[in-house]
């Protein structure tokens, strides 16, 4: 499995960094897979539930999302998601007979958690500071993550969330805070010109959302019954198996750099 896992990571690793160095068109690209794979695996784990996320009606409001953030008319977002989710709320009122109101609050749930989310990793990586906050950001998750998982099969023994993911333990917690921890501050200081104090902030907050993010995707996958999202990725399971931590991340660093750190965008 962890053979399988390096595998895996070798291939969307380099596609992942590849569309954060160029931008443009490359990264577009990339987050609308991600939309519309992840979307269908979305809808796959409320069916398990009894309800549907209709990708019919996320992936097209989803996929024009990440297009006015490509386009850099971020202030077009706010209205096209509120088109898709007065969309999803009400068509259980115009189409009562095929989709229901939990379909509807699933669709909405759906545009908000994945491309809303996802359309900050485009929105991030337009920013005026160029891609430095993005590959902060990336490789931040990244190393927390990694750490988290070689700490929680070595030494793992107190489960931090067993109602949510029974799998993470409190270990795996500490030994991503290590090795992300000083990661993070070095990449602040050196990549984006930051004070101590402010780089280690920086750091908390993205390693406490990648944590935050994992967890909320375990919640969804725990409620379902499934132990992965889908089987797309080989040893790490679906779309969503991979972006969980950076769904969250992504959009935590995007802010923290507009509202406090002033870099504009």
């Amino acid at each position: 499995m962890l053979a399988t896992r390096v595998a895996s990571a070798a291939v969307y690793g380099p596609l992942l960094i590849a569309a954060g160095y160029f931008g443009g068109s490359l990264l577009w690209a990339v987050m609308a897979v991600v939309v519309l794979v992840g979307s269908v695996e979305l809808d796959r784990l409320f069916v398990a539930k009894g309800s549907r996320a209709w990708p019919a009606l996320t992936v097209p409001f989803g996929l024009g999302l990440i297009a006015v953030a490509a386009a850099g008319r971020s202030d077009l977002a706010p209205a096209v998601l509120t088109s898709g989710f007065l969309a999803a709320v009400m068509l259980p009122a115009v189409w009562p007979s095929r989709i229901k109101t939990a379909d509807g609050i699933a669709s909405a749930f759906s545009l908000v958690y994945l491309p809303w989310l996802a359309s900050h990793f485009v929105l991030l990586r337009n920013l005026g500071a160029g891609m430095a906050p993005f590959f902060v950001g990336l490789i931040g998750t990244w190393v927390f993550d990694s750490g988290s998982y070689f700490a929680g099969r070595a030494f793992g023994r107190h489960r931090l969330a067993p109602s949510v993911s029974p799998g993470k333990s409190v270990e795996g917690l500490i030994g991503g805070l290590v090795a992300g921890g000083p990661v993070l501050v070095w990449l602040g200081i050196a990549w984006l010109g930051l004070a101590p104090v402010q780089a280690v902030a920086l750091g908390v907050i993205i390693m406490t959302a990648a944590q935050l993010g994992d967890l909320a995707e375990s919640a969804l996958k725990r409620q379902a019954g499934v132990k992965d999202s889908g089987t797309l990725i080989p040893g790490h399971g679906g779309i969503l198996d991979r972006f969980d931590s950076l769904l969250a991340v992504m959009p935590a660093v995007y802010y923290t750099w507009v509202l406090w750190l002033g870099a504009g965008g």
